[in-house]
């Protein structure tokens, strides 16, 4: 209410309009009511639009297995966002205030943070922007007061069950009592200061991050060998913001998180349900597992299938107008020891004899196909895998082709001997696996605005509106 009035006193001079979001938590029944009513009437006799949303937190908080406060966070940002992609606003202004930062730096510093989590809430960031971060509570308080305005307390507030809450009312009081009584104005500092040198490092870091690792779909892989060549306050960042690339996070690891995955040679648990792993020299950061059913391709044309951070283009083609050798794209291996053997981005099948229907999903326990050049013989695609030393965790993220029950293309591998292209075939279908792609090899991501689905770049280049470049 305080940042309300604030924006709202100094709108005219700001040159600045004002839409207030509001929240429902559902948490406390009526009296949440109470509190959207009161926001509501505020604007109302000020003419300033309102939007209210709704959110069951506590069932968010179960959907997610996460805590209630992680939950309501969750909501709260993601009803932020939307009401401004709505609205077309420039900024979410939030009324994080001095003390939260306090409270936040010993909550991270509890838990185990690095210098990015211990330099606390930043005052502005991806579109968000925090007034009153430099201004203590108690002034906010005051403030209220003086100009009158209706404010109600959350009984939720005083819940000791709740961490923040704890290292509001007990933690932060005590520690002020016993060593310092302008501990939440050092703390505050503290964090400002170690704000700068985060800043540094990070742009360090996203230059090797970019230099040193790759985007494959969704999966994320940093060379172990280049950043073990780097100091270690740019290489853990290296690794965080891998971590972040492939959850989608803009959250931080914990120090203990960061050692284990330097240090551990097994599959390692991370936030967000991500698997760091060792593979071949590199390490590769996983999303969970894909949920696929069966996709229907589209034939011809471009189907995007962002489970797997790809898109999927077919064309038909006509068999004399192709070369009698067909070729397909392959790519430049990194070495001899990359982790990933996606070596064939085309496949040409017999149009005809996929019955003119191809779906796309993952493999699945007791699959088996016909790999091409094995005179027609059957093998588990398990086997397959375990054949060309596909690792484990990239084989749920392989797209497989199917017509009918059998299997047309292991994407990226190898087409069924019973769907290839021989002399009796008329008409080709040709499918491309189009990765989306932020930095592999030679390739570099760039900007790409136009809402149509894939278009050919300058040059001839094949670009997608992911910002892909092949």
């Amino acid at each position: 209410m305080c940042l309300l009035d604030t924006l709202f006193m100094l709108s005219r001079e700001l040159g600045i309009s004002l839409h207030v979001a509001h929240l429902n938590h559902h948490m406390r029944g009526e009296e949440a009511d109470k509190d959207a009513a009161m926001v509501v009437e505020f604007c109302r006799a000020r003419g300033i639009p309102a939007t209210v949303g709704h959110e069951e937190v506590f069932r968010l908080a179960e959907e997610l297995k996460t805590g209630v406060e992680e939950a309501g966070r969750i909501a709260r940002y993601r009803f932020f966002f939307s009401l401004r992609d709505e609205i077309g606003a420039d900024k979410i202004a939030l009324g994080h205030n001095m003390n939260d930062q306090a409270e936040t730096v010993i909550m991270r510093l509890l838990r185990g943070s690095g210098t990015r989590g211990l330099s606390g809430i930043p005052p502005v960031n991806n579109g968000i922007i925090r007034p009153l971060i430099e201004v203590p509570r108690a002034l906010t308080e005051q403030y209220c007061r003086e100009r009158d305005l209706p404010v109600i307390k959350d009984v939720y507030n005083f819940d000791l069950t709740y961490r923040r809450n704890l290292v509001r009312h007990k933690i932060l009081p005590e520690l002020s009592r016993l060593f310092n009584p302008s501990l939440v104005e050092t703390l505050s500092s503290v964090a400002e200061a170690l704000r700068w040198d985060a800043e540094f490092l990070e742009k360090e870091a996203r230059e090797a991050f970019l230099r040193d690792s790759f985007r494959e779909g969704r999966i994320t892989v940093v060379d172990e060998k280049a950043i073990a060549l780097l100091p270690p306050a740019i290489s853990s960042r290296v690794l965080e913001q891998a971590w972040r690339e492939c959850a989608g996070d803009g959250g931080s690891l914990s120090v203990d998180h960061i050692k284990d995955i330097m240090s551990e040679n097994g599959t390692i648990s991370l936030p967000g349900g991500i698997r760091a792993t060792r593979e071949r020299g590199f390490i590769a950061f996983y999303p969970p597992v894909p949920d696929i059913e069966d996709i229907q391709v589209c034939v011809p044309g471009c189907t995007d299938v962002p489970q797997l951070g790809l898109k999927v283009v077919t064309s038909v083609l006509r068999r004399d107008s192709l070369p009698g050798n067909l070729r397909v794209c392959r790519d430049v291996k990194k070495g001899e020891n990359a982790p990933f053997y996606i070596l064939e981005r085309k496949a040409f099948v017999d149009y005809n004899k996929c019955g003119r229907s191809i779906h796309l999903r993952t493999w699945r326990p007791g699959d088996r196909f016909m790999p091409l050049g094995m005179g027609g013989r059957q093998k588990k695609l398990q086997d397959f895998f375990v054949s060309l030393k596909v690792p484990r965790l990239f084989r749920d993220f392989v797209p497989v082709f199917t017509s009918g029950n059998e299997v047309v293309w292991v994407g990226g591998y190898r087409i069924s001997e019973r769907f290839k292209v021989d002399e009796g075939t008329t008409d080709v279908l040709e499918i491309e696996v189009m990765p989306y792609l932020r930095y592999r090899q030679n390739c570099a991501t760039i900007s790409w605005s136009d809402p149509a689905g894939c278009q050919i770049g300058p040059s001839g280049v094949s670009v997608d509106r992911e910002g892909a470049l092949d």
